[in-house]
């Protein structure tokens, strides 16, 4: 089972963001205060909105704690979410099994001959249609990402993660001006 959930940061209310942060823990308040603007905020917030509303939804679950592994990621004890912000969107992805997503929004590209973090295959992928060049650079980077948040690793493995690889199964979707990409583990 994989449930995604969608928003504009716009969606919510000052009550929805004023609720939410009400039930989180120190330390996921302290991480929102560290933000050093209030969009940023609200982007953390929304994500943190989704996870409830799905939390709530598809697992009857109203309270719960929310922990960190060593990388940063967010974990809880009776699913697996991701939760991914760019701009004004953010998306929630739940599911029975490791999962990982990102939305980014599609902006120009520079062209090269190699991207960093990127492989020869994908390198290759990227340069092949100079008119899609933007897509392809952001759709690779979101599989990257998108790996790396179902792994629970840091981006410093973006190197080492190919996005083509068998071992992962991918979900890209475009709609309006941003790619986001699902990512789990094949079986």
């Amino acid at each position: 089972m994989i449930k995604l959930y969608f928003a504009k940061i716009t969606d919510f209310t000052q009550a929805d963001y004023t609720k939410v942060y009400s039930l989180l823990n120190y330390a996921i308040k302290t991480k929102i205060n560290k933000k050093k603007s209030n969009y940023k905020k609200m982007q953390s917030l929304a994500g943190l909105l989704l996870l409830y509303r799905g939390a709530y939804e598809l697992y009857g679950k109203t309270n719960f704690d929310i922990t960190f592994n060593e990388h940063g990621k967010p974990l809880c004890d009776f699913c697996f979410f991701s939760i991914s912000h760019c701009d004004e969107r953010v998306v929630c992805a739940f599911s029975d099994e490791p999962i990982g997503v990102d939305i980014q929004k599609i902006t120009d590209i520079e062209s090269r001959k190699k991207y960093k973090f990127f492989n020869e295959k994908e390198n290759f992928y990227v340069n092949q249609d100079s008119d899609l060049l933007s897509m392809r650079y952001i759709e690779i980077f979101t599989r990257k990402e998108a790996t790396i948040k179902m792994l629970g690793l840091s981006l410093v493995s973006a190197a080492s993660i190919d996005a083509f690889s068998n071992e992962f199964h991918y979900e890209t979707q475009y709609d309006n001006g941003f790619i986001f990409t699902v990512c789990i583990k094949n079986v």
